[in-house]
């Protein structure tokens, strides 16, 4: 009953994506995929150049796809500058809306999805959860340690998700915010739903797995743990698969582009070409066939404002073999650019570290910034800018304290750059605790 309403909820909404899945579903084999592909990313550039001022600027060629790599890679700053300008000009007649980069390198950039892009995104989601993982995704018992801002800041929770997560079996449990006595409730929770699949960031997976270790607690063992949004370190995922006694796999994805890859149960990273194009440069913008390089993303299916060659501040390690399980779609050995720091009060609560970065998020006078805790109750704040909005600034500190203690003290620094880490990359936040990756 819950997988017939589902579906009729989502046709009411204008939100199914059956078709793009049947689509992706189609896909037999290697000359399927890159035929595919190849007809996304030229319907993408066609509409590109008839219909966004930035590219018809930097259009010197037809609309071909194998001309991409002729288009100059778009960086966050291009974004910032030429925001109107990569805006479609048939926007009005697409339902769309304003997202924010919200990862940890890198600065916030604002930008513009749409309906299409959505679908393509959950068929994407589904594929790799129904075909690749073979777990029913839309009615298999799941439970998400996920993040909300909005559940941590404001205390609640819509009711349309409240809704979803019935109809798709799914319990939310809140990692942005992580107190001793939640860790305890969430193994409880997981021991009381049973879940098939356990889905949450890399970084909150391996620490409830620390909680559980250190108090000799019992835990259900999934079917399925999938990590997600921070890298998934070895001794990360050592911890998590000995705790639960079950196999982690390796999702990556963001805010820009959508589902980017996901680890097949070979423990391959699968591109999904079909929703984006994956390219792997090097320090001079050359491609890397196999190797070592930066990411550069287009996603294929957001018309409302193309990202086309975005350098999202990754790296990652691309392969050229041929995955044993069978499934066509290109590989990448391994993410290897993505660090994301968790805050740590004094009483062993885990704040999680993009919190902090949605805070600063649409926040246009802000350049570059980066949070750091200095101790549990200190925060520096490092920022980059012309002129500090005074009471934005004092909604960014009240929320922080609410986060960290209503006795934080909060550091505000101006600063010409926001220091890089030695391979070049900024990082939003910072912790200055807890580098043992024991509880303090």
């Amino acid at each position: 009953m819950k997988r017939t309403l589902y579906s009729l909820a989502l046709r009411i909404l204008g939100k199914d994506f059956n078709k793009q899945f049947n689509k992706i579903c189609e896909i037999d084999d290697w000359e399927d995929f890159l035929h595919t592909k190849q007809e996304y990313l030229g319907r993408l550039l066609q509409h590109a150049y008839g219909n966004v001022p930035y590219y018809q600027q930097v259009h010197t060629h037809n609309a071909d796809s194998s001309h991409l790599e002729r288009i100059p890679i778009l960086t966050k700053q291009i974004i910032r500058t030429n925001f109107a300008e990569l805006l479609s000009v048939d926007l009005g007649r697409r339902r769309w809306w304003y997202n924010s980069s919200g990862g940890s390198t890198g600065e916030p950039v604002r930008f513009v999805q749409d309906g299409l892009f959505e679908k393509w995104s959950n068929a994407t989601v589904k594929y790799y959860y129904d075909i690749m993982l073979d777990i029913e995704s839309t009615v298999a018992m799941k439970i998400f340690l996920w993040g909300s801002e909005r559940d941590v800041l404001e205390g609640t929770i819509g009711c349309r998700a409240k809704i979803n997560n019935w109809l798709t079996n799914t319990v939310f449990l809140n990692c942005f915010r992580m107190t001793q006595e939640d860790m305890s409730n969430y193994v409880n929770a997981i021991n009381r739903h049973r879940p098939r699949l356990l889905k949450g960031y890399s970084g909150s997976l391996f620490e409830i797995s620390k909680y559980i270790e250190k108090h000799k607690l019992s835990v259900y063992t999934p079917e399925i743990i999938s990590a997600h949004s921070e890298i998934l370190t070895d001794w990360m995922r050592q911890e998590i698969e000995s705790v639960f006694g079950a196999k982690v796999y390796d999702f990556y994805g963001s805010r820009e582009i959508g589902p980017i890859a996901g680890e097949c149960k070979e423990g391959r990273m699968h591109i999904f070409g079909f929703n984006n194009q994956l390219e792997i440069l090097d320090r001079s913008d050359s491609p890397v066939r196999e190797g070592h390089g930066r990411v550069i993303l287009t996603n294929l299916h957001n018309y409302s404002m193309p990202l086309i060659r975005y350098e999202i501040g990754d790296t990652a390690i691309i392969s050229a073999e041929r995955c044993k399980c069978g499934n066509p779609l290109p590989t990448l050995t391994k993410v290897t650019g993505r660090t994301l720091n968790h805050f740590i009060k004094e009483d062993g609560t885990i704040i999680y570290g993009a919190i902090f970065t949605l805070l600063f998020a649409l926040k246009d006078w802000v350049k570059g910034f980066q949070v750091i805790q200095e101790d549990f109750k200190r925060i520096r704040i490092l920022i980059t800018t012309d002129k500090i909005n005074e009471s934005e600034k004092m909604e960014i500190e009240n929320q922080i304290r609410l986060l960290m203690g209503h006795d934080c003290r909060i550091i505000w620094e101006i600063v010409d750059a926001i220091p890089e880490t030695r391979n070049g990359k900024h990082l939003y936040v910072k912790s200055l605790i807890s580098k043992t990756g024991k509880y303090v």
